[in-house]
């Protein structure tokens, strides 16, 4: 019976030090930059796109939010739903970072390129690609957030 408890020892172990050996490297990673959050929030906002997920588009918004268009928070937020319902089927959503820059302490600047395809056979040819020009600030709960925002349509070309 105890060559039969060995081999389940003996894996209990390797599990154990591969968790011991995963949590030391947790603690030992670098800490992350303003730029990588940054980029995070970025990812977080191309996935809330893709959900469909309005609330969580919102939290990414400052309450300070304004675009060039004169949109705030809630204009915004109310033509993102929008959005969603007109496309429920699902959607695509590519975003490709072309530069972060950190501008001073606690404010960054996003160029990046966003392309939206709908769901469905034919959704490829009715795909739209934009150019963004994002403002995000480092708010006191610690969170990037964007502030600002602009857009206009751009060449498809641009996502690759």
């Amino acid at each position: 019976m105890g060559a039969l408890l060995r081999p389940a020892r003996t894996l209990a172990r390797t599990a154990a030090s591969v968790c011991v050996v995963l949590l030391l490297g947790a603690c030992a990673a670098e800490p992350e930059t303003p730029e990588s959050q940054v980029r995070a929030r970025m990812a977080e906002l191309e996935q809330a796109a893709e959900d469909g997920d309005v609330g969580a588009f919102k939290a990414l918004l400052s309450e300070h939010y304004e675009d060039a268009f004169g949109n705030d928070k809630q204009q915004i937020t109310r033509y993102v739903a929008f959005q969603v319902l007109r496309h429920q089927r699902g959607r695509e959503v590519i975003l490709r970072l072309r530069d972060v820059q950190l501008i001073e302490d606690g404010r960054a600047a996003v160029t990046a390129h966003i392309g939206l395809v709908g769901a469905g056979a034919t959704a490829a040819l009715r795909g739209t690609v934009y150019a963004l020009d994002l403002d995000l600030v480092h708010e006191d709960d610690g969170q990037w957030r964007v502030v600002w925002a602009q857009w206009h349509p751009a060449a498809p070309a641009e996502l690759l």
